[in-house]
């Protein structure tokens, strides 16, 4: 980039050095002004011309960097302009009205010349800080034609689209939906709805509302528009249905599991009826605490639904042989003589015989046999 020319813009703005209206050069690039007359060194409360043109205009909000690069660019495209500003030269606000116009900077650039002029007595304090929150708020605000084509948009709508999007309908993924909304605000009715819209930054989903009011310039009944960016929120609800499905499908699979470990639980010792009065339990692998907890429920319950007088424990396929074990079963016997009915051990190998014998087992108040067919005749003879 070419060094800039500042002799070069002394000559081609000497007759506005004697201006008496604030006059200065802003250039795009750097924002920084290249020249200013004595009118704008006041207005901007500058000590001199070389303190105004060191600072540095690129700090700020950035809704107002976006307003200020959209003038900027139409400028830069042979455009002119007029525009109502707030500027605060030392923390003091000052209101304007603001003509942009370009000018050669003599380096090959384009730079915006500034002429603020008089203007009409200005609005009261609200109206002064409604117009203020309309160019800083993030919401997207436009007045659109029924035509679609958009007669103003705040610093958010040309920060989200651009400021070539005049047309509104051209915004959105679907443009028929647009259409339509305006449609119905044409018939004088509010219309709310959640559509893709094609920002510079990407699709989003954006929340719009179309309120049918009149242009305060023309008289002519236009279109009031908000969007508001729900992309978040509705991503937010997308995830936190997905959630909510896998949680219902985990509780299905774990309802499942419960329901099949019962089932091997019971099949693991199923309750066998041998005769009006007797049962038998074979025990099938370890007899560990849950298993023990669950066959004492079944076969306590079992003994009052069928009355029975004896059940046998065929303890052949147990895997049973450690104190705990032993523990278990014998309280499981002492419960069933409780209910008045008496138990016959059977099937008991060397460990499970050593662990009983162990905790205290006692054979003359508990019969044992060899096998279930020997438990069998013995609960037939008695």
């Amino acid at each position: 980039m070419a060094d800039f020319d500042a002799a070069y813009l002394d000559e081609q703005l000497r007759g506005l050095e004697h201006s008496p209206v604030p006059v200065w050069v802003l250039d795009p690039d750097p924002m920084r002004i290249r020249w200013a007359n004595a009118p704008a060194l006041a207005m901007w409360r500058a000590d001199s011309r070389e303190e105004l043109l060191a600072r540095d205009f690129t700090r700020g909000l950035d809704a107002v960097r976006t307003r200020l690069g959209a003038a900027v660019e139409q400028v830069r495209e042979g455009g002119t302009l007029w525009d109502e500003w707030t500027v605060y030269p030392r923390g003091v606000p000052v209101q304007m009205k603001l003509h942009f116009a370009p000018i050669a900077l003599g380096d090959g650039r384009i730079g915006v010349l500034h002429h603020v002029f008089p203007r009409d007595e200005g609005p009261d304090p609200a109206s002064l800080r409604g117009i203020q929150a309309l160019s800083l708020t993030a919401v997207i605000v436009a007045v659109v034609e029924f035509g679609g084509r958009i007669v103003m948009k705040n610093p958010a709508a040309i920060a989200a689209f651009g400021r070539l999007a005049d047309d509104w309908l051209a915004w959105f993924v679907a443009r028929p939906d647009a259409e339509a909304m305006l449609a119905v605000a044409a018939d004088g009715e509010v219309v709310r709805r959640e559509l893709l819209v094609a920002t510079v930054t990407g699709e989003r989903l954006h929340g719009v509302e179309v309120r049918p009011i009149r242009d305060a310039v023309t008289g002519e009944m236009v279109a009031l528009i908000h969007h508001t960016d729900e992309t978040a929120r509705h991503g937010a609800e997308v995830e936190a249905a997905r959630h909510q499905r896998l949680a219902e499908e985990l509780d299905r699979t774990l309802t499942l599991v419960e329901r099949q470990r019962r089932e091997i639980l019971s099949l693991s010792a199923p309750l066998l009826d041998i005769d009006e009065h007797t049962l038998a339990v074979p025990l099938i692998g370890a007899f560990d605490g849950e298993r023990a907890a669950e066959l004492e429920a079944r076969v306590l319950a079992a003994i009052g639904e069928r009355r029975a007088r004896t059940v046998l424990l065929d303890l052949t396929g147990t895997l049973t042989g450690d104190a705990a074990s032993a523990e278990r079963l014998l309280r499981l016997v002492r419960a069933i003589r409780l209910l008045g009915a008496r138990a016959i051990l059977t099937g008991i190998g060397p460990a499970l015989a050593s662990a009983l014998a162990g905790v205290g087992f006692d054979g003359r108040q508990t019969p044992f046999a060899r096998s279930l067919a020997d438990g069998l005749q013995l609960a037939r003879a008695r």
